[in-house]
């Protein structure tokens, strides 16, 4: 009886700790959708964050040289990241109006 009682603790203890440490350890992904706005803000772009990072590696456009270090997004920023990379991989959206809705 002793035996089992130490072990259901010792496992409640082990998995608690697992569950803590999971839950601590878990990086923010940012949120799902991303409304980039340029300066003239003449047509935001929606970005679909989630749907992106289920697909891709963060570094992959973070450490893009395109990508804007300041997270000041300008129109050229924008379309040589986005439209070049959609481009590149002959997928995703390319026209004014598929990311500017």
């Amino acid at each position: 009886m002793k035996k089992s009682i130490i072990c259901s603790a010792a496992f409640a203890l082990v998995f608690g700790f697992a569950v803590v440490n999971n839950a601590v350890a878990a990086p923010d992904k940012g949120p799902a959708v991303i409304t980039l706005k340029t300066e003239a803000a003449k047509k935001p772009a929606t970005f679909p964050h989630a749907k992106h990072q289920a697909k891709n590696e963060c570094d992959v456009c973070h450490k893009s040289a395109d990508f804007p270090a300041d997270k000041k997004w300008s129109m050229k920023a924008g379309h040589a990241l986005c439209q070049g990379c959609h481009k590149a991989q002959g997928k995703g959206p390319t026209k004014c109006g598929e990311c500017h809705k």
